[in-house]
C-alpha cells in the first residue's frame, strides 16, 4: 500500500512570505517618512507665503499712506500756486490798465502840445 501525500513542510513557505512583508513594511516606512518630510515643507513654504504676504501688506499700506501724504502736500501746494497767479494776473491787469492810461494821457499831450505848437 502507498503511504498518503505528506502536506508540504510549513516553514519553507512561510519564510518567503515574511520576507515579502518585511520589504512592504519597510517600503510604508519609508513612505510615511517621506510623507512626514513632505508635510514639515508644506508646513514652512505656507509659513514662509503667511509671512511675505504679510510684509507685502505691511509695504503696501506704507506706500499707500505715504502716496496719500504727498497728495495732500502737492494739493495745497497747487492751491498755493493757484492762488499766486491770480495775484499776479491782477498785478499784470493793473499795470496794463496804468501803462494803457499812461500811454493815453502821453498821446494827450503830444497832440496838445502839436495844436499849440501848430497855431
Amino acid at each position: 500500500m502507498a503511504e498518503p501525500p505528506q502536506p508540504p513542510a510549513p516553514a519553507p513557505a512561510s519564510a518567503p512570505k515574511l520576507a515579502g512583508f518585511e520589504q512592504l513594511d519597510a517600503r510604508i516606512k519609508e513612505l510615511t517618512s517621506s510623507q512626514g518630510e513632505l508635510l514639515d515643507r508644506i508646513q514652512r513654504l505656507k509659513l514662509d507665503v503667511q509671512n511675505w504676504r504679510s510684509n507685502l501688506e505691511t509695504k503696501v499700506k506704507t506706500s499707500q499712506n505715504e502716496l496719500l501724504e504727498l497728495k495732500k502736500g502737492l494739493s495745497s501746494e497747487v492751491e498755493l500756486l493757484k492762488s499766486e497767479m491770480k495775484e499776479i494776473r491782477s498785478t499784470i491787469q493793473e499795470e496794463k490798465g496804468s501803462l494803457q492810461h499812461q500811454f493815453a494821457d502821453s498821446e494827450k499831450s503830444d497832440d496838445t502840445t502839436r495844436t499849440t505848437t501848430e497855431y
